[in-house]
């Protein structure tokens, strides 16, 4: 008889599953027919965070249908889709506070955390190596629109409880974001214990990459955390209605525009070059919000 597990711990290679009612946690392989779906098909292959049926010698013979999921595009490839992480029920997204935040970069990571029917959190990490947090958090404010931000120290303990009780019992969070910026220390104060390997600090001051694999943790309060490796690459494939609550006041201008064609270049009655020009429409987000636009028009067009 069939038993319904969930994926807790993904290398690449193999997989652990946690079995559903306290059961424990197996080993488990995809069985020979969707190892072969996957590998000539193109099928759906199970990611952190899926529910599988699993069969009493631990293969998986079925994956269960999504209700979120954070993907990209796979690296150097065109128009392949990249699931990450599947039902997912709140992504932290992560930025060093200490003059290394990046807005394009937030704004590129909300759009696919939107589009994936994922909450986003933005946290502002190494606080106490920033000398001024809130100027910092007003330069994240102006790319993240109405997402919460939570300024956090893994060292010091500033947001910590902030961030665990933002993990409700039985629900899924995960932490994203570039290498080095303090994820697998966070990973540890939330857990308790020095569970994630911590890199020494760079020449540079930066932290090194030290997570390796996508991995469920269980958290004191019945939370869970997955921790994931920092992505070099990020790219779209089609988040569009992510890009959208990603850039809220630049959709709300898209819909005034005279023409639903509307490029926001010389066409009459733009609300977009109007509020541009009135100042009332930052420009960079502007600039930004149609860079990623176009990159997603590109991985709509018809390969040749």
């Amino acid at each position: 008889m069939n038993e319904l597990a969930r994926i807790a711990i993904d290398d690449g290679v193999a997989y652990v599953a946690w079995l559903e009612g306290g059961g424990g946690e197996r080993s488990v392989r995809l069985d020979g027919r969707m190892l072969r779906e996957v590998r000539t098909r193109g099928a759906t292959r199970p990611v952190v965070g899926d529910w599988v049926e699993v069969s009493s010698d631990g293969q998986i013979v079925a994956l269960k249908p999504r209700r979120t999921r954070l993907a990209r595009k796979a690296a150097g490839l065109h128009d392949v889709e990249q699931v990450i992480a599947a039902n997912v029920d709140l992504a932290f997204v992560a930025t060093s506070a200490d003059g290394d935040v990046n807005e394009r970069r937030l704004e590129r990571y909300l759009a696919v955390v939107h589009d994936g029917g994922v909450e986003p959190v933005v946290l502002l990490m190494k606080a106490d190596a920033c000398a001024d947090v809130e100027a910092e958090r007003t330069r994240v404010r102006s790319a993240v629109a109405d997402v919460d931000i939570i300024a956090v120290s893994a060292r010091t303990g500033e947001g910590v409880d902030e961030v665990a009780r933002r993990i409700a019992p039985g629900s899924l969070a995960t932490l994203l974001g570039s290498s080095g910026v303090g994820k697998s220390t966070l990973v540890n104060r939330l857990v308790g214990e020095a569970r994630q390997k911590v890199g020494d600090l760079r020449d540079d001051g930066k932290g090194r990459h030290t997570t390796t694999r996508r991995e469920i943790v269980l958290l004191p309060g019945g939370g869970m955390l997955l921790d994931m490796p920092g992505m070099r690459e990020l790219g779209l494939i089609d988040a569009e209605q992510g890009l959208g609550e990603a850039f809220p006041e630049v959709s709300a201008l898209t819909e005034q525009c005279r023409f639903r064609d509307c490029q926001h270049a010389r066409e009459p009655g733009c609300a977009v070059r109007s509020a541009l020009a009135s100042g009332a429409l930052d420009a960079s987000r502007f600039e930004s919000w149609q860079k990623l636009r176009d990159e997603l028009g590109q991985r709509r067009r018809p390969r040749r």
